[in-house]
Protein backbone atom coordinates (compact mmCIF):
# COMPACT_ATOMS: atom_id res chain seq x y z
CA UNK A 1 0.00 0.00 0.00
CA UNK A 2 1.83 3.26 -1.35
CA UNK A 3 1.14 6.51 0.79
CA UNK A 4 1.75 9.52 0.39
CA UNK A 5 2.39 11.77 3.56
CA UNK A 6 2.27 15.70 3.48
CA UNK A 7 3.44 17.09 6.70
CA UNK A 8 4.46 20.90 7.95
CA UNK A 9 7.51 21.27 9.80
CA UNK A 10 8.75 24.77 10.90
CA UNK A 11 12.06 25.00 9.09
CA UNK A 12 14.39 28.22 8.71
CA UNK A 13 17.75 27.57 6.77
CA UNK A 14 18.47 25.02 3.85
CA UNK A 15 20.94 22.97 6.86
CA UNK A 16 17.17 22.74 8.29
CA UNK A 17 15.73 20.86 5.03
CA UNK A 18 18.42 18.68 4.65
CA UNK A 19 18.55 17.49 8.29
CA UNK A 20 14.45 16.84 7.43
CA UNK A 21 14.86 15.16 4.61
CA UNK A 22 17.94 13.06 6.33
CA UNK A 23 15.20 11.84 9.22
CA UNK A 24 12.69 11.20 6.79
CA UNK A 25 15.01 8.98 4.71
CA UNK A 26 15.92 6.69 7.25
CA UNK A 27 12.04 6.07 8.35
CA UNK A 28 11.27 2.25 7.68
CA UNK A 29 9.17 2.04 4.30
CA UNK A 30 10.51 5.33 3.24
CA UNK A 31 11.06 5.49 -1.18
CA UNK A 32 11.19 9.31 -1.48
CA UNK A 33 11.53 12.63 -0.13
CA UNK A 34 10.83 15.56 -1.49
CA UNK A 35 10.44 19.66 -0.12
CA UNK A 36 7.46 21.63 -1.27
CA UNK A 37 7.64 25.27 -0.78
CA UNK A 38 9.17 26.28 2.31
CA UNK A 39 8.07 24.70 5.29
CA UNK A 40 6.03 21.32 3.53
CA UNK A 41 7.78 17.70 3.61
CA UNK A 42 6.46 15.21 1.28
CA UNK A 43 7.13 11.38 2.01
CA UNK A 44 5.99 8.81 -0.42
CA UNK A 45 6.48 4.90 0.75
CA UNK A 46 5.39 1.63 1.30
CA UNK A 47 3.26 1.29 4.65
CA UNK A 48 4.93 4.59 6.42
CA UNK A 49 4.26 5.25 9.54
CA UNK A 50 3.45 9.38 9.61
CA UNK A 51 2.89 9.31 13.61
CA UNK A 52 6.89 7.58 14.09
CA UNK A 53 7.97 9.96 11.35
CA UNK A 54 6.07 12.83 12.92
CA UNK A 55 7.47 12.68 16.02
CA UNK A 56 11.62 11.95 14.75
CA UNK A 57 10.70 15.24 13.00
CA UNK A 58 9.25 17.23 16.23
CA UNK A 59 12.44 16.09 18.04
CA UNK A 60 14.58 18.05 15.99
CA UNK A 61 12.37 21.11 14.66
CA UNK A 62 9.86 21.28 17.59
CA UNK A 63 6.44 21.70 15.82
CA UNK A 64 5.23 18.97 12.85
CA UNK A 65 1.94 18.90 11.70
CA UNK A 66 0.27 16.21 9.11
CA UNK A 67 -1.19 18.13 6.62
CA UNK A 68 -2.51 14.54 4.84
CA UNK A 69 -2.25 11.16 4.37
CA UNK A 70 -3.14 9.72 1.09
CA UNK A 71 -3.16 6.22 -0.25
CA UNK A 72 -1.70 6.52 -3.49
CA UNK A 73 -3.13 3.77 -6.24
CA UNK A 74 -0.95 2.49 -8.60
CA UNK A 75 -1.92 1.84 -12.35
CA UNK A 76 -2.75 -0.99 -13.50
CA UNK A 77 -2.11 -2.36 -17.33
CA UNK A 78 -4.96 -3.06 -19.07
CA UNK A 79 -5.23 -6.25 -21.10
CA UNK A 80 -5.99 -5.55 -25.07
CA UNK A 81 -9.50 -6.42 -26.03
CA UNK A 82 -7.85 -8.92 -28.43
CA UNK A 83 -6.74 -10.81 -25.59
CA UNK A 84 -9.05 -13.34 -24.86
CA UNK A 85 -9.30 -16.02 -21.35
CA UNK A 86 -9.43 -18.96 -23.06
CA UNK A 87 -11.34 -21.51 -20.53
CA UNK A 88 -10.60 -25.02 -20.19
CA UNK A 89 -13.18 -27.62 -19.48
CA UNK A 90 -12.10 -30.94 -17.74
CA UNK A 91 -11.96 -33.79 -19.59
CA UNK A 92 -14.40 -36.07 -17.03
CA UNK A 93 -16.85 -37.87 -20.11
CA UNK A 94 -16.05 -41.62 -20.58
CA UNK A 95 -16.37 -41.93 -24.12
CA UNK A 96 -16.00 -45.05 -23.53
CA UNK A 97 -18.01 -47.74 -20.78
CA UNK A 98 -15.75 -48.20 -17.70
CA UNK A 99 -14.35 -51.45 -17.08
CA UNK A 100 -16.05 -54.43 -15.85
CA UNK A 101 -15.31 -55.55 -12.16
CA UNK A 102 -14.26 -59.18 -11.90
CA UNK A 103 -14.87 -60.89 -8.64
CA UNK A 104 -12.93 -64.05 -7.41
CA UNK A 105 -13.40 -66.31 -5.10
CA UNK A 106 -10.91 -66.76 -2.71
CA UNK A 107 -11.47 -69.90 -1.36
CA UNK A 108 -12.03 -72.99 -4.20
CA UNK A 109 -12.44 -76.65 -3.72
CA UNK A 110 -8.79 -77.74 -4.88
CA UNK A 111 -7.42 -76.03 -2.19
CA UNK A 112 -7.42 -76.83 1.35
CA UNK A 113 -8.76 -73.52 3.86
CA UNK A 114 -6.16 -70.84 4.98
CA UNK A 115 -7.58 -71.42 8.00
CA UNK A 116 -7.15 -74.79 9.86
CA UNK A 117 -10.90 -74.52 11.82
CA UNK A 118 -12.82 -74.51 8.45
Amino acid sequence: MKQKIVMEVSMNSSKHRTKAMKIAAVANGVNSVEIEGSDKVVVTGDEVDSVKLARALKKKFGHVMIVSVKEEKEEKEEKNSEEKDVLSWPNNYFHHYPPTLVYEDIYSPRQPPPCSIL
